[in-house]
């Protein structure tokens, strides 16, 4: 219960010493260090610290009555809210109490270890510095052990951070040199392809030209002719054959003195023969053209209609050749973006064109694929991990806890969730970001009828990677409290125990 201060104690709050203009006091509730401020003048005035227009005689300091608007009249008393009691606990650490629980009849050795809070004697409060020092450096040891070997723990972690950051400088560099040799690649290969396409427009009768079939035609016409030319010259060999013996077997039994039997038989033979082949006496000239048509291949008409046969294109430099194919290109390009030609559909291609076209393709795709793999090794490269990059360290490290009804964990610079008894893992967010000494996880996953699950984790310095407790203070709102070497100091040197008791 907390006791009022009786008006018979506040003469105490001096500590007996006179009001001597020139004599120094000491005010109750003061650190040594503020005790100047608190000297009376020549007349054994004060003004109030904020409001010095406001005089008081220094008689009216710790009367128990406020008397400034800032409260620096009653350091020592509970009669000002907001001030703060001085409580010096030599041979332990000097701590400042609020002034509403001076003189309250309770002992805040957590703060006032010296017992001076309760200085009018309501309840007697014994001096347990020593006994509280004693602790505190028991708790300081410890403590400087943990950041002692939390700091070793951390220097591991910069220098393996420091060998991840250079791993990716080396990998930026390659996949740059890889980039410049892709787009390389690219051009080359849409070069062979512009080739390509140059040299299959400049053929005659290419797929697709309505030519195509009226050349067919043609060559079947001189096929069939060239066959009749074989069969007959086959006949012709033979009736040379049966003409030879017939001339033979003449010369042979002819008598130019007389018309014997001899002339008579083969003359008989000879009519014999022609009348047994009725196409004797035929020229092949004559069964040669009957099989083909005797006017021109291709009319000019059909030669001018039709722009992929023998162009001009075909008897010009190929560089000339390529830079007319780039301005048709550009000029096809630019009547259709504005709608004054129709795109062209797609025909029928050569072979040297396809595979032109598929080389290109593959570059392409190798190009988006190791820019797309360079921004991201840039992007971790660039990415926040903390003093030292030290967080970088701790990538895909995980740590848990179980809470009984849920077991929580963390993955750092990736992912905190929460995971049921049963069922699948619940995503509390994805990392976000390291400010201070917290790890934020934002836009997990939905709550029903609520915001995306979010998490924020309070980091201190801790020998070994350890999640210590985790709350949820708002509605899909968590919070974590955890241990991690990353955040350790370097320790500082151990200072003597002070000796004041």
């Amino acid at each position: 219960m907390r006791i009022t201060i009786s008006a018979v104690t506040l003469v105490l709050a001096y500590t007996g010493q006179e009001v001597l203009a020139a004599k120094p006091v000491h005010i109750r509730g003061v650190s040594e260090a503020d005790q100047a401020l608190y000297q009376p003048d020549e007349n054994g005035n004060w003004a109030c610290l904020n409001r010095p227009d406001i005089v008081l005689p220094i008689s009216r300091v710790n009367d128990d009555y406020c008397d400034c608007p800032d409260g620096s009249d009653e350091p020592g008393t509970s009669a000002c809210p907001g001030a703060k009691f001085y409580c010096a606990n030599k041979g332990h650490v000097a701590a400042f109490l609020p002034s509403s629980r001076v003189n309250d009849g309770v002992c805040d050795y957590e703060i006032c270890c010296d017992g001076s809070d309760e200085w009018a004697g309501i309840v007697k409060c014994e001096n347990k510095c020593r006994e509280f020092a004693t602790e505190y450096a028991k708790k300081q040891a410890e403590i400087r052990k943990t950041q002692a070997a939390g700091w070793s723990a951390r220097a591991k972690l910069v220098a393996k951070a420091a060998g991840m950051r250079q791993a990716l400088e080396k990998e930026l560099g390659q996949l740059e040199t890889q980039i410049a040799v892709s787009e390389a690649r690219i051009a080359k290969a849409r070069e062979a392809l512009k080739i390509a396409e140059v040299q299959s427009s400049s053929r005659v009768g290419t797929k697709g030209s309505p030519l195509l079939g009226r050349v067919k035609a043609r060559i079947e016409q001189y096929q069939k002719a060239t066959k009749a030319l074989t069969e007959h010259t086959s006949i012709l060999e033979t009736r040379l054959e049966l003409a030879q013996e017939i001339l033979q077997k003449l010369s042979e039994e002819y008598n130019p003195n007389y018309n014997d039997e001899g002339v008579k038989a083969a003359v008989k033979a000879y009519q014999e023969f022609k009348e047994s082949d009725p196409g004797y006496g035929d020229f092949f000239h004559d069964i040669a053209i009957s099989e083909a048509d005797d006017e021109e291949l291709f009319s000019e008409e059909e030669i001018d209609v039709d722009p992929d046969v023998v162009e001009y294109e075909s008897y010009l430099p190929l560089d000339w050749r390529l830079w007319i194919h780039d301005q048709k290109t550009k000029l096809r390009e630019f009547l259709v973006d504005r709608g004054l030609l129709a795109e062209r559909k797609p025909s029928g291609e050569t072979a040297s064109v396809a595979h032109a076209k598929k080389e290109r393709d593959a570059a392409e795709t190798q190009n988006r694929e190791l820019k797309s793999k360079r921004d991201n090794v840039a992007k971790d490269y660039a990415a926040n991990f903390g003093d030292d990059d030290v967080f970088r360290a701790l990538a895909g490290e995980c740590i848990d806890i179980d809470s009984g009804e849920f077991t929580y964990e963390i993955c750092f610079n990736d992912k905190a969730t929460q995971k049921g008894k049963s069922g699948g893992p619940t995503r509390l967010g994805n990392f976000d970001k390291i400010d201070g000494g917290k790890m934020y996880f934002t836009n997990g996953a939905k709550c029903w009828n609520g915001p995306h699950r979010s998490a924020v984790i309070e980091m201190q310095c801790g020998e070994k990677n350890k999640i210590l407790s985790v709350s949820e203070p708002a509605m899909c709102e968590y919070f974590f409290k955890i241990v991690t070497p990353a955040l350790c100091t370097k320790p500082e040197a151990e200072s003597k125990p002070k000796d004041e008791l």
